[in-house]
């Protein structure tokens, strides 16, 4: 009777009742398998495509074309593969969706405040007529490396790797898709507009001499300091910190106290039953 039964429930529905047991554990293991793979071939894919556009941008700079695409679409799928493999870890993948999250915000906040006290700082400065352009670029410089310790993770790492392990339904997985759309908008904007006045800029000018005041313009006109993307970066700052509020370990933990107080529940009441069965 009982094994009856649990034949029953092997069967899958719309499959014929006379199926073989080992037939239907091997159907049911496929659509497990389909149904894991259509949970994570979009984030993926996403996740590719991301890491691809954005580090072929940035290694043409220094590499032919082709070779740039190849390193970009080899990382892009490593780190996707990775990720994917954590995210079947269930405690793991929410800490370390935590951490990226929080990351992703420290690194924004950066980019947001640290980026908007240097246009002031460097708007007031090309308004002195004793500026050269040495101390210029001496102003300018530091904030070159600092700008890449803050994108390389966010490039190679946070983004791609939370758009596959926060892949789920829910709130989260609109903000850290928005947040990822917003950043692909910012390096995109960066590379095609900024990066090369800039490293241009960085490498050329050495002058001791007082700039003039068509070079100050000049100056201004070429480090885009009247440019908004400030508010961009203020903008996916506040998506970050707004998805660090909806925490997957805090959600984990929730859902684990919910289904512990549940058993000693159930327990009891079949102990109940039974006593009334008895009785």
């Amino acid at each position: 009777m009982t094994q009856d039964a649990d034949q029953q429930r092997a069967i899958t529905p719309g499959e014929p009742r006379d199926t073989p047991a080992r037939g239907r554990r091997t159907t049911s293991t496929l659509t497990s398998l389909g149904k894991g793979r259509k949970q994570w071939l979009l984030p993926f894919c996403l996740s590719v495509s991301f890491t691809v556009a954005i580090q072929t941008l940035g290694l043409s700079e220094f590499l032919p074309v082709p070779l740039a695409l190849l390193a970009a679409a080899g990382w892009g799928i490593g780190i996707g593969l990775i990720a994917i493999r954590i995210r079947s870890k269930v405690t793991l993948s929410a800490w370390l969706e935590d951490a990226l999250v929080v990351l992703g915000a420290v690194a924004m906040a950066f980019f947001a405040f640290g980026g908007l006290v240097g246009i002031l700082l460097l708007s007031s400065a090309l308004k002195s007529s004793s500026l050269s352009g040495e101390t210029l670029v001496l102003m300018f410089l530091p904030s070159i490396p600092l700008a890449i310790m803050a994108n390389a993770p966010m490039e190679l790492l946070v983004v791609p790797v939370l758009l596959i392990l926060g892949w789920r339904e829910g709130t989260r997985r609109i903000l850290i898709g928005a947040a990822a759309a917003l950043y692909f908008v910012h390096r995109v904007w960066t590379y095609l507009v900024f990066a090369s006045d800039r490293l241009d800029f960085a490498e050329t000018e050495k002058s001791t001499t007082p700039l003039t005041a068509a070079e100050r313009q000049q100056f201004y006109a070429e480090l885009h300091l009247d440019d908004p993307r400030w508010i961009l970066n203020l903008a996916i700052f506040a998506v970050f910190l707004l998805a660090a509020h909806f925490s997957r370990v805090r959600e984990l933990k929730a859902a684990t106290g919910s289904a512990g107080s549940q058993r000693p529940h159930s327990r009891s009441s079949m102990t109940k039953s039974e006593e009334l069965g008895t009785s």
